[in-house]
């Protein structure tokens, strides 16, 4: 791929709901390796762009790029494709209560890459271990901590070898000495060069990681740009508002 051509391109991408109006015209581009930062207030749209990327909820309006070649979402051999490509983490992890950390991770690679079952365990056990969850592949959903449970969701991503990760807010539901195992496996997704949209408020972890921070209100994008302007000297006034509020909770811009 062309290093002028993005990994992610999104074009005027809208969503209604009856008259409600929650996403309008997103666009936007993620090259190879950056990490982009979404935030904004509940209920601005970052999860319906980062769900309308994937294609969990259909987008009424927009257009999609990867690697340069446009998603046809009605070709449904290349939307399956795409989605495999597109590694979507939840805010409550998605795992299933009744299979083990290993099952959840080999499940896909078994049903979705037909990987045959030992080269499917393999991999299931490797992207565990990049984890940190060597030690508890046999173990169930319920008895794994939030944070342990999102690293499993992150493992079974990573397995399918996704072009781009998409994080919806993966430590909105962890108590707070939970959070930094998984911004810990996130990070090194990122030194790694792993190419990222992420929600979340961890203003920390953006300003040391993240290329570029998009805030978002009212379903649109109002300003992008690096993390410590957009946090610290933002051009648009309800963005300063914003930021000047998630400082004082998270901490200052460094």
């Amino acid at each position: 791929m062309s290093e002028d051509v993005p990994v992610l391109r999104v074009e005027g991408l809208s969503k209604r709901y009856g008259e409600k109006p929650v996403l309008e015209d997103a666009s936007f581009s993620i090259r190879e390796g950056e990490l982009k930062i979404l935030i904004g207030p509940s209920g601005g749209g970052k999860s319906t762009l980062l769900q309308c990327i994937n294609y969990l909820v259909k987008p009424d309006a927009g257009r999609i790029w990867l690697d340069g070649d446009e998603v046809v979402p009605a070709r449904k051999r290349e939307l399956y494709a795409y989605r495999q490509k597109v590694g979507m983490i939840f805010q409550d992890f998605n795992l299933f209560d009744h299979l083990t950390a290993l099952a959840n991770v080999q499940i896909a690679l078994s049903k979705v890459r037909k990987l045959p079952r030992d080269e499917a365990r393999k991999r299931a056990v490797m992207e565990l271990e990049r984890v940190g969850l060597k030690d508890h592949i046999a173990k169930y959903p319920a008895q794994l901590s939030g944070g342990q449970k999102q690293r499993v969701s992150i493992a079974r991503a990573l397995a399918m070898d996704p072009k781009v990760m998409l994080l919806d807010e993966p430590t909105s539901a962890l108590d707070p000495e939970l959070i930094t195992e998984v911004l810990a496996v996130i990070r090194d997704l990122g030194l790694e060069g792993m190419t990222m949209l992420m929600a979340t408020h961890q203003i920390g972890f953006a300003l040391d990681l993240a290329h570029e921070m998009i805030f978002m209100e009212d379903g649109r994008i109002v300003e992008t740009g690096p993390p410590r302007k957009i946090l610290s000297t933002a051009d648009c006034d309800r963005t300063r508002e914003f930021c000047g509020k998630l400082t004082d909770l998270y901490g200052e811009a460094r």
